[in-house]
C-alpha cells in the first residue's frame, strides 16, 4: 500500500509539474523548434509502466480498459484542437507560436474530461470517486496530447515557412 501511495504521490507531482510547464509555455511567444519525440516517449514510457503495474496488481477492470482507450482518444482530440487553436506565424524567416486563453480553455476541458472518464469507470466498477486508472494513465494522456499538439504546430510552422509558389508569367 505504501509503494502505491508513494507512486500515486510521485505521479501527481510529476503530472502537475508537466502540466504547469505546458500551461506556462502556452502564454509565451516562442520559436517553433523541430519536433522531437524524446519527451513524449519518456512520458509515454512512464505511463505504460504505470498502467502495466496497475494491471499486474489486478487493478484493471474492463471498464478501466475502456476508460483508458477513451482517455487516449480524447487526449489525441484535445492535442489536435490545441495545435490548431495556437497562433503560428512567420517573422524574419522563423516560425513562432503562442497559445493563449483558447488553448488554456482546451487544456482545462481535456483534463476535466479525463477525470470524468476516470470517475465513470470507477462507478462502473462499483467504486466512488477517482479510480486508479486515471492516475496511472495521466502520463500516457500527457504524452499523447502534448505530442500531437507539438506535431500539429510543427506541421503548421512548416506551412507558414514554405515559400509561396512563384506566379507564372502570363503570356498574351
Amino acid at each position: 500500500m505504501t509503494s502505491t501511495l508513494t507512486l500515486s504521490l510521485a505521479t501527481a507531482v510529476l503530472a502537475a509539474a508537466v502540466l504547469a510547464w505546458a500551461v506556462v509555455r502556452q502564454f509565451q511567444t516562442r520559436p517553433v523548434e523541430q519536433f522531437k519525440a524524446r519527451l513524449f516517449l519518456i512520458l509515454g514510457a512512464i505511463g505504460v509502466w504505470q498502467v502495466a503495474r496497475l494491471a499486474d496488481a489486478g487493478g484493471m477492470q474492463a471498464a478501466d480498459a475502456v476508460a483508458l482507450t477513451a482517455s487516449l482518444l480524447l487526449a489525441a482530440v484535445f492535442g489536435w484542437l490545441r495545435g490548431w487553436a495556437a497562433t503560428v506565424w512567420a517573422h524574419n524567416g522563423a516560425a513562432y507560436r503562442r497559445g493563449g486563453w483558447p488553448v488554456l480553455g482546451l487544456w482545462a476541458a481535456g483534463l476535466a474530461i479525463h477525470v470524468i472518464v476516470d470517475v465513470l469507470a470507477a462507478v462502473a466498477d462499483g467504486h466512488h470517486g477517482l479510480g486508479p486508472v486515471g492516475s496511472a494513465s495521466i502520463m500516457l494522456y500527457l504524452a499523447a496530447t502534448l505530442g500531437l499538439q507539438s506535431w500539429i504546430i510543427q506541421r503548421r510552422a512548416d506551412e507558414v515557412l514554405r515559400p509561396a509558389p512563384a506566379a507564372e508569367a502570363v503570356c498574351a
